[in-house]
């Protein structure tokens, strides 16, 4: 039976199991990692895993929420800067926080079609709508940051999460737009969306 850790010890393990997974995931994909293996790395036993995750999957999504909780605020703090060109401001942000996907190896796995296709069937639906109401929240948030400097030509959060959401998806398929004029194709989608949300 595992034996039971203190509050400073569980926060140090959960922590661990976060990193040693972002790295396995990033590097295995998860099928490939092991409940097993996760545990041996993080320096616990694998009944003593489950004291902190219901499985890898619940691992994989606690991973996702703390990486696009990061992304948000430091989204939400660049855009909330005085800007003289809010298209410009934005732009920069999305494209720099795209380009991360192709330099950090657990994202750029996530998004690859046979990953994301696996763990779409795993998360709970519970999971799912915690992830679509944190994008809502956060785009609210922004929405009503920029509304009041009269930036905004749409203030419906729902509309503008999905245009972010359908941004981020292209890279699912890559392949199928064509990996060599896949920049560009994102970069005029990109562009095309920022003249349709914000004011000049």
């Amino acid at each position: 039976m595992p034996r039971g850790f203190t509050d400073q010890e569980k926060q140090n393990i959960r922590i661990r199991l976060m990193e040693t997974g972002r790295e396995a995931f990033g590097r295995y994909g998860i099928k490939k990692t092991s409940v097993e293996d996760l545990a041996k790395k993080s320096g616990i036993s694998k009944g003593a895993f489950y004291q902190f995750f219901s499985s890898k999957e619940d691992l994989y999504f606690a991973i996702i929420r703390h990486y696009e909780t990061d992304q948000h605020e430091k989204m939400y703090d660049l855009l909330s800067e005085n800007s003289d060109n809010a298209r410009k401001q934005l732009k920069s942000v999305i494209s720099s926080i795209m380009e991360q996907v192709d330099s950090d190896p657990f994202i750029r796995r996530l998004l690859s079609g046979d990953e994301f296709d696996y763990l779409w069937q795993k998360f709970t639906p519970e999971q799912l709508q915690i992830a679509m109401d944190a994008d809502v929240d956060f785009a609210s948030k922004l929405v009503d940051t920029w509304k009041e400097k009269g930036k905004l030509k749409v203030d419906d959060p729902k509309l503008v999460t999905g245009v972010f959401r359908a941004l981020f998806f292209l890279y699912l398929h890559k392949k199928d737009i064509g990996e060599d004029v896949f920049p560009s194709v994102v970069d005029l989608l990109l562009q095309s969306s920022i003249e349709k949300l914000i004011e000049e």
